[in-house]
């Protein structure tokens, strides 16, 4: 069935303006990113998946309603998809989408005597400035940023966007005064989900090696 078949039909249905339905291709970008990423991307995420996705954005522009159509008939016509929200598939309740996709992602990859510890302080009895994710074994470990409200270029589109941007900098302040580097995963690496995947990888490997897990 072609886009504009596709598209005409849905929309004499509903009576749904046809530049607001998802296309045969953005639900099959939808469900390829929802299996990879072990779960359902948001708009924020499709925006840094380059030009294939530039329909799903405007769909999610144009309002909740339709952007949760997208969703739903992805869903009915994949019921396998992992379902959307930030919980876990082994029911962790996660701040966010894209905390839940990084823990989706190291959680399964994690060795004997491995742990990732979710929002545990950056400084000792220091309860203000907590880091998203721990990942350590022994005395080795990195802390994680993840950074949903931007991407690597720091643009932010609305107040809260921004809000979200100076909380993560006042945390990045902390780790500068103890020395240390966090590893920032930003929404460009979540939308690419090969990159994200041989990041953690890396992550779980150092670990293992500096900590000597086996």
């Amino acid at each position: 069935m072609s886009r504009s078949t596709y598209s005409d039909s849905n929309a004499r249905r509903g009576r749904i303006p046809a530049c607001v339905l998802p296309t045969e291709a953005d639900l099959m970008l939808y469900r390829d990113l929802a299996r990879q990423l072990g779960a359902p991307p948001n708009a924020h995420i499709c925006r840094h998946a380059g030009p294939a996705a530039n329909h799903l954005v405007f769909i999610n522009e144009s309002g909740p309603r339709d952007w949760k159509r997208v969703h739903d008939t992805a869903a009915a016509r994949w019921p396998d998809l992992p379902k959307s929200g930030s919980v876990a598939r082994d029911g962790t309740v996660l701040d966010s989408l894209p905390e839940r996709i990084v823990y989706e992602m190291l959680a399964p990859r994690l060795k004997p005597r491995m742990a990732l510890d979710l929002h545990q302080p950056i400084r000792a009895r220091d309860a203000r400035h907590r880091a998203d994710f721990t990942l350590r074994c022994g005395a080795a470990r990195r802390f994680i940023e993840v950074v949903g409200c931007c991407g690597s270029d720091r643009i932010t589109r609305n107040d809260d966007e921004r809000l979200w941007l100076a909380r993560l900098d006042r945390r990045l302040a902390v780790y500068a005064a103890q020395g240390i580097v966090p590893v920032l995963m930003h929404l460009d690496l979540l939308a690419q989900p090969a990159r994200l995947r041989a990041l953690c990888d890396d992550l779980v490997r150092t670990i293992a090696r500096e900590g000597g897990c086996s």
